[in-house]
């Protein structure tokens, strides 16, 4: 089973404690912890993004042209194939710099 320590935190104080203690202290209760994973690591400048619209790409059929609202200083225009993203939707925005996993740098 996987726990993730965000869900963990709902629950209980894990202020100040490494997820590595975390295991050892859950071991010691009498649940042996497998592996502890840090799923984020690597990525960076990922965020929530608000789409505010979404038009058809007019040069294309199948992408289309999303106005996002990232919190940056303007709105982002991206272009995306995704057919299920809609205005007034939250999405997760990978920003100019981001590092993904698989090696895949935003530029």
């Amino acid at each position: 089973m996987r726990v993730s320590t965000d869900w963990l935190s709902d629950y209980i104080s894990l202020e100040g404690v490494t997820p590595q203690e975390l295991a050892e202290k859950i071991t010691r209760a009498g649940v042996e912890i497998d592996v502890v994973e840090n799923r984020n690591k690597g990525v960076n400048k990922v965020v929530v993004g608000y789409v505010k619209s979404k038009e058809k790409h007019p040069d294309a059929d199948k992408l289309n042209v999303c106005v996002i609202d990232a919190g940056q200083e303007e709105d982002l225009q991206i272009v995306c194939g995704a057919k299920n993203v809609d205005a007034g939707q939250k999405v997760v925005v990978a920003l100019v710099g981001a590092k993904l996993p698989g090696g895949l740098d935003i530029k």
